[in-house]
């Protein structure tokens, strides 16, 4: 699809691949079309020049075997904290391509960092004096990230640029810490995720551009943000060629970098959860799944801001027919409020039925709840091969032995 989306026809295919797998039927399940995710890769080298470096957001979805997946395009990775830069190493990215992004490094995982050769983007001048005193640059590079201040995006709490962010330094400090620390290479900016447009995203690039060709640095790195279109009548996003045509004036000799998490992952996955039961509650047509506020928690908590498609399916994959009626989705969760949905026109569902939620991708495993201690679902990928296990997620030991002392 032009959106990158992974379309409902294609779920039919996917089940019964995982079905000769092994790998299906299971009570819920999240799917990750590998040859989708090799795509939209693709997609966004071909837009930028070749001797730009893509590193995908770890945070956005941290599963070793997608990030395998991910290296083995070429692609780097970014990682936000030092856990993030391990789960790298062991998905066999090489350290050249590994960008070490947290506002709360420690002096052990900044001296292991530039032993190791990754980049690095500082924080702030504290920690700038503490990389100066461990040896810095040592076998990598070191920027520093700066926040332009120049507005917010739709969705204040992932937008980054705006005067209230906790990230980096205002941009007018660059030049007196550029002279203060020589060994700076670089400069870093994130504009945000979700509800930031390409109109932002550019004048954040350009205006730390300025500063990157002014002192004659080395690279640049653009961060993230290109959004994602989770309603079929939401906007359609921009696309990655735009994004690179809206920065094309950065000069070629200075090396881009960027920071795409979201807008890669989160179009090639989807869930699926076979459906408990259904029953009237207050007057409303209910139905009750096996995931919920666990998997979808700004959908849960955060639901003018954050959405997604609810398609009820047949239990081959195929889309169920007949007239809709309003239908709240009730996760499985120990509290009223893990409702998906209030009233979402669904066809009738019965015990059995499968609901498909579309656009799972991303910021969803990564940030899995452990109320009530429900285990992991599976991560089941998926392409023209067929399908493979990606995670096994976790059985009743599994939740036990994570809660115990000793495993």
């Amino acid at each position: 699809m032009a959106d990158g989306r992974c379309p409902v026809a294609a779920v039919p295919a996917a089940l019964e691949a995982s079905r000769l797998a092994g790998l299906w039927p299971v009570k819920a399940a999240l799917f990750h079309d590998l040859d989708g995710l090799r795509g939209r890769i693709e997609a966004l080298q071909q837009a930028f020049p070749p001797s730009a470096l893509h590193a995908i957001a770890i945070k956005a979805n941290p599963l070793i075997e997608v990030l395998r997946a991910i290296v083995s395009t070429g692609a780097g990775l970014e990682a936000a904290s030092w856990e993030e830069v391990q789960c790298a190493v062991a998905a066999g990215c090489p350290a050249d391509r590994i960008v070490f992004d947290s506002p709360a490094k420690t002096d052990e995982e900044l001296r292991l960092a530039l032993e190791l050769g990754v980049w690095i983007n500082a924080d702030n001048d504290q920690e700038l004096e503490r990389l100066e005193a461990l040896g810095a640059p040592g076998n990598g590079k070191v920027g520093l990230r700066v926040n332009p201040q120049i507005g917010e995006g739709s969705i204040a709490m992932t937008s980054t640029v705006g005067r209230q962010s906790k990230f980096g330094l205002p941009l007018h400090r660059a030049p007196e810490l550029l002279k203060r620390f020589p060994f700076l290479s670089g400069l870093h900016v994130h504009t945000g995720s979700q509800g930031v447009g390409l109109a932002l995203l550019q004048e954040a690039a350009l205006a730390v551009a300025k500063v990157v060709m002014e002192h004659e640095l080395e690279w640049i790195d653009i961060g993230g943000g290109i959004p994602v279109r989770y309603r079929n009548d939401a906007p359609m996003p921009p696309s990655f060629k735009a994004w690179a045509d809206a920065v094309a004036s950065i000069p070629r000799d200075v090396k881009l970098l960027t920071e795409i998490g979201r807008s890669v992952h989160a179009p090639t996955g989807w869930a699926l959860s076979e459906v408990v039961c259904t029953k009237q509650v207050d007057g409303r047509e209910t139905l009750v799944i096996h995931l919920g506020a666990d998997l979808l928690l700004r959908r849960v908590y955060k639901a003018e801001q954050w959405d997604h498609e609810f398609v009820l399916l047949n239990a081959d994959g195929t889309p169920k027919g007949g007239p809709t009626r309003p239908t709240q989705i009730a996760g499985p969760l120990c509290f009223s409020g893990d409702l998906l949905t209030h009233d979402r026109p669904l066809p009738a569902a019965e015990p059995g039925d499968l609901l498909m939620i579309r656009d799972t991708g991303a910021y969803t495993l990564s940030m899995w709840s452990r109320h009530c201690s429900r285990g992991l679902p599976p991560t089941i990928g998926y392409n023209t091969e067929g399908a493979r296990l990606l995670h096994a997620g976790e059985q009743p030991q599994d939740v036990v032995r994570f809660w115990s002392l000793h495993s």
